[in-house]
């Protein structure tokens, strides 16, 4: 979690004279490193996110500026900072340019010559590494107390000292995803008074103190809600409950990497733990084998009968379950005709001496089918 564009301009436009010409809409990039250049075949050489520092230099006109400009965004660049009233004039900039700026959310500063370059480099290079700092510890603090719940003290010291206090509300979401769209991460910042997300593994991890769980329901619906928003790789989001503390937080994170798991049984991109009906009570069985053991006892006959002899007894029942014991239904859903799911269901009714009538019945298969449902995953 880098430093913010938007949070380095607030702090430091009074001090720096920084008026923003262009771009407004991508102050939210993160920013990795400060850069000056003023060679246009050095772009090439940036690794992306550095927010660049140029006099102009070496451009004899806005076309210059133009295709240097193209290049950073090419490159990923942060921003770009005009130190402006020898080479470059902030009024001179050409529409153009504006225009690419805005078009493509660049964010384009100007600062007054007067400024001493080595002072505002200087000054930002310290506010990333103090930053960075910070950052490592957080993610490390954050890290330990979820993977490590019964050793927390010294996390929670930590975390105390960072400014995060031990008896406040929190959340966790896990997202699978490379990267989380800048426009989603915008509104993710506003879920309650602080946001922190981190790689863990192979995923992010969003830690929200004193969380608005109907405000992240809705910036995840409205996010789903438009496909031009949607990066190339699918982002899914599980969310857990909100713990009292950081001591319980672990139990939110669990909960959150679980809901992910049932992200891809429907057609959503996120999944409340709180929203996961029965699987929440199966969630806090600590032996998956007392699961097992349940559904065996309704559906073993069954299973061991479709593998003696090919047949799909076993998911013809569970398409009859979940059909309220609609034939017709049945049939059109395994695409099969009428009569022959009449014939298997009177062989499922005798292999199972059941007359899958009453209400205990079905509530008992149904449940089977829901335990090796969320055993599966």
């Amino acid at each position: 979690m880098s430093i913010i564009l938007a949070d380095l301009y607030q702090a430091t436009q009074n001090t720096y004279q920084l008026q923003l010409l262009a771009g407004a809409a991508g102050l939210q990039r993160p920013i990795d490193w400060v850069q000056f250049t003023e060679d246009i075949a050095t772009i090439d050489f940036l690794k992306g996110r550095e927010l660049i520092i140029t006099t102009g230099m070496s451009g004899d006109s806005g076309v210059w500026l133009y295709e240097f400009i193209t290049r950073l965004i090419a490159q990923k660049s942060a921003g770009l900072i005009l130190n402006t009233g020898r080479y470059l004039f902030a009024e001179a900039i050409p529409a153009e340019v504006i225009a690419l700026c805005t078009e493509h959310q660049f964010p384009l500063f100007a600062m007054p010559w007067k400024i001493h370059l080595a002072t505002i480099m200087q000054d930002y290079c310290n506010r990333i590494f103090a930053q960075s700092y910070q950052e490592d510890r957080t993610t490390m603090a954050f890290s330990r107390l979820l993977l490590h719940p019964d050793e927390p003290e010294a996390s929670i010291d930590t975390l105390n000292s960072l400014g995060y206090e031990t008896d406040l509300p929190y959340q966790v979401m896990v997202a699978a995803a490379p990267e989380i769209p800048a426009r989603l991460m915008e509104r993710l910042r506003q879920i309650g008074p602080r946001c922190y997300h981190f790689r863990l593994r192979e995923a992010f991890v969003f830690v929200f103190q004193k969380p608005d769980s109907a405000a992240l329901q809705t910036a995840l619906t409205d996010f789903a809600a438009i496909p031009s928003a949607h990066p190339a790789v699918p982002v899914s989001f599980g969310i857990g409950t909100p713990a009292d503390s950081l001591a319980s937080l672990h139990h939110s994170y669990q909960q959150g990497l679980f809901a992910l798991k049932t992200v891809p049984q429907g057609n959503r991109h996120h999944q409340f733990f709180n929203d996961l009906g029965l699987f929440k009570l199966f969630f806090a069985v600590p032996d998956p084998a007392i699961l097992a053991s349940l559904a065996a006892d309704s559906l073993s006959r069954l299973e061991a009968h479709d593998a003696r002899n090919q047949s799909h007894l076993t998911e013809t029942l569970r398409l009859y379950i979940e059909h309220d014991g609609s034939i017709q239904a049945v049939a059109e859903a395994s695409f099969s005709h009428r009569n022959t799911i009449n014939y298997r269901m009177k062989k499922i009714r005798q292999l199972l001496h059941m007359d899958l009538i009453t209400m205990e019945e079905k509530f008992a298969l149904a449940l089977a089918f829901k335990i090796k449902a969320y055993l599966s995953l």
